[in-house]
């Protein structure tokens, strides 16, 4: 495990690998019929928020590296106006939804994003992004990236436990 001299950066990675935790262990011993569950008046699946939260990671990686992304950020219902200027590499399939993949996924996209701000750590404080029509520092857009993050495994977690309900409802 590499060590993160930057205490921002340090506690930013800390946060986003505890919310990444509790997604993969709630996406544990769910089967793919699970994975895309869910109850009246819940929009959103498991498989969903999980895929959901691992595209947030590759749109700040493709924000803050200027490097093209694998998914089209477009048919992961994220605000068009944070794109920016990220692009995607074109012909990119989709993730599938069982649980093993969307980890992977989210893993994927996270092991990118820490690695990228990691090697930039010390030029980090140095770049702005557009957001909302305004430049801003990086670290508005993390932290806004890591309000997203924990609000979605909050939805997860709630899901989670309608479905141990479910799954205690059909036995």
């Amino acid at each position: 495990m590499v060590k993160i001299e930057d205490p921002r950066l340090a506690a930013f990675a800390e946060d986003v690998e505890c919310h990444i935790g509790k997604l993969r262990r709630y996406a544990t011993g769910v089967t793919d019929e699970e994975m895309s569950w869910r109850p009246t008046g819940i929009s959103n699946p498991l498989a969903w928020l999980i895929r959901h939260c691992a595209d947030l990671l590759w749109l700040s990686y493709g924000r803050i590296s200027g490097e093209p992304v694998p998914v089209n950020l477009a048919q992961s219902r994220i605000a068009g106006s944070a794109f920016g200027d990220v692009q995607y590499e074109p012909g990119a399939p989709p993730p599938r939804e069982s649980a093993g993949d969307a980890i992977a996924y989210l893993n994927e996209a996270w092991a990118t994003l820490k690695g990228h701000l990691i090697e930039n750590a010390p030029s980090l404080g140095e770049l702005e992004l557009i957001i909302d029509r305004r430049r801003r520092d990086v670290w508005t857009f993390l932290e806004h990236f890591l309000a997203d993050l924990c609000y979605h495994t909050g939805q997860a977690s709630y899901l989670r436990k309608l479905l141990a309900a479910e799954r205690r409802r059909k036995r």
